[in-house]
């Protein structure tokens, strides 16, 4: 996941209780082990939540329980804790403090780099992986409805309080996921993503194909960073089964990408 937030000072371990099943089940293979082996040691709780809340995770609590003792001091055992904090931070502060996100530099793109693709008005437009609803909320003062996706409960919570605040009747939050939409087939005229787009690529993008009408746009911006290490979504984006086209713009932290197709 992106590195969006450094300051783990707000965070702390009973944050992880937030955590949503799905959540849960990206800790194997990224979470460091001998850091989370300590935490469960020393924490139950959290530790019972993990298994109830996922079960799947009970194979790999087990496993890294019996293979890593408690940690055997104070200060090795707060910096366990600040490793597992620090390597999940993104996930916890959606959950725990989602203003932090929503005042987060990177959502200060400007919204022509999607409108000038595809103007919006008079459009049904899905913000899929909406999370606070920077493009949900800003797309709907010119669509006619806005249906924003997004797994997190936090997330959609602070999402409808945005809308209500603003007084916008035209967006509709529902829970779910890039790779499964719960709308019909051929349902938008536009879907976008903004920093949601990868966690399983293979099944996102013909889900957005499915819900996109004929001759509608998927739009991704910003895409990803105008770096190699992105080179894989980008290579499969570009590639002649998806047809993506693509451009560059500046931001901030860094040039990336966007990228755009119409469907025939």
């Amino acid at each position: 996941m992106a590195d969006m937030f450094a300051d783990n000072d707000s965070l702390e371990m009973e944050d992880l209780l937030l955590l949503e099943d799905f959540q849960i089940g990206y800790l194997p293979g990224w979470i460091p082990e001998r850091e989370f082996a300590a935490v469960l040691h020393a924490y139950p709780t959290i530790r019972a939540f993990l298994t109830k809340k996922h079960p799947p995770i009970g194979g790999l609590v087990e496993r890294v329980m019996s293979e890593h003792a408690p940690a055997q001091s104070e200060r090795e055992l707060s910096d366990c804790c600040g490793s597992v904090v620090h390597t999940i931070r993104d996930m916890l502060t959606y959950g725990r403090c989602p203003e932090v996100y929503d005042a987060a530099e990177f959502h200060k793109w400007d919204f022509a780099e999607i409108t000038g693709i595809c103007p919006l008005t008079d459009k049904i437009v899905i913000d899929a992986g909406a999370g606070t609803g920077r493009v949900a909320l800003e797309a709907a003062g010119s669509a006619r409805w806005v249906f924003a996706i997004e797994p997190v409960t936090r997330l959609r919570r602070f999402m409808h309080e945005k809308a209500q605040a603003a007084g916008l009747r035209n967006v509709f939050i529902i829970d779910g996921f890039l790779h499964a939409i719960p709308l019909p087939d051929h349902f938008a005229d536009v879907l976008i993503t903004s920093h949601a787009l990868g966690w399983r690529l293979d099944d996102e993008l013909p889900e957005f194909e499915r819900v996109v009408k004929p001759g509608g746009f998927i739009i991704h911006c910003p895409g990803t960073p105008d770096h190699p290490s992105c080179n894989e979504v980008h290579e499969a984006l570009t590639s002649p089964r998806w047809g993506y086209r693509f451009a560059r713009f500046e931001l901030p932290d860094g040039r990336k990408r966007k990228y755009w197709k119409q469907l025939g």
